[in-house]
């Protein structure tokens, strides 16, 4: 046994050197790696795609991502962050008749009260729109007295953070029509927002990597909100998540994940379909993470051998 252990100690460390005192073999390697992705790749369903690295700042993979396409439910995510902006904490919201009118039952009472990052919290969770509705509808009326409203508001925060490929129309993301949508963006813009909400206000989005959770209101009724996101316990470092469907829209999906050593990245599908949204960004993290240990061991190889 002792002479078998030398013989396989021997043949691993001789392969080795000769990685180490290859370096083309070594760049053969990683060029193979990095050309199997395109089979993965290419069997993406969504017409645009970006998966963006927050730390370094660049992206890993992306087709299509300056293309504006319908945003669907991926909206209230600027519609929460300008009523966290503005919102005092200690606001209640009631739910009115004209909430519960939108499209969707999220489980939601006439007059029901709420506190305002409670509400806020179930209805990007659960992807309320009569949730939302209520909120952008107390917002409308402290902002009354400017003269501006919450859809008002978020396209000056596009503006503001230099998304250049969107536009909001409502609050919601709800197409308005058979031909208009209720939000227009691209992946690319979508990225630079959720690392905005990361870096300063990722109180906005800490419910959203649950599979769900019980919720109750300042009415005593109990709710139970379910994410939207089917896919949450096959991310794994999940930090956010938020779905977005509509007839216009077809299926996107955005989430935020830690790659491990506090590295967030993002990952944006926008057009796929409502089902493969999913698959298709469980296939991106999969190829970004193998991407992201060869960016890995190349900075320790260049470390190592100068």
């Amino acid at each position: 046994m002792a002479i078998f252990a030398t013989i396989i100690l021997s043949i691993f460390f001789s392969s080795k050197n000769e990685e180490k005192n290859d370096p083309v073999n070594r760049e053969q390697v990683i060029e193979k790696k990095i050309l199997d992705y395109q089979p993965i790749l290419d069997s993406i369903e969504a017409k645009s795609f970006y998966v963006y690295d927050i730390l370094d700042k660049k992206p890993v993979f992306l087709k299509n991502e300056h293309t504006k396409l319908p945003l669907a439910s991926i909206t209230k995510l600027m519609s929460g962050l300008v009523i966290l902006d503005i919102m005092p904490d200690p606001t209640i919201v009631t739910i009115s008749s004209n909430d519960i009118a939108l499209e969707g039952d999220s489980g939601l009472i006439v007059g029901e009260k709420w506190k305002l990052k409670d509400l806020l919290d179930f209805s990007l969770m659960e992807s309320s729109n009569d949730g939302m509705h209520a909120i952008a509808s107390t917002l409308n009326y402290y902002q009354a007295v400017n003269n501006k409203d919450t859809v008002k508001i978020m396209n000056e925060k596009a503006i503001n953070l230099g998304l250049k490929d969107t536009i909001f129309v409502n609050e919601t993301g709800l197409d308005i029509d058979d031909n208009m949508a209720g939000a227009y963006s691209s992946a690319h813009d979508v990225s630079l927002l959720l690392e905005k909400i990361i870096r300063d206000n990722s109180s906005l989005i800490s419910s959203t990597n649950k599979q769900n959770q019980d919720f109750i209101s300042e009415s005593n009724i109990k709710h139970t909100a379910f994410n939207t996101n089917v896919s949450v316990n096959e991310l794994s470092g999940l930090i956010a998540s938020k779905t977005g469907f509509t007839n216009l829209a077809g299926g996107n999906l955005a989430v935020v994940f830690d790659a491990g050593f506090m590295h967030p990245m993002v990952i944006v599908v926008l057009g796929s379909s409502q089902e493969g949204r999913f698959y298709d960004v469980i296939k991106l993290q999969k190829i970004t993470l193998e991407k992201l240990s060869e960016w890995r061991l190349t900075r320790y190889s260049i470390l190592k051998h100068g």
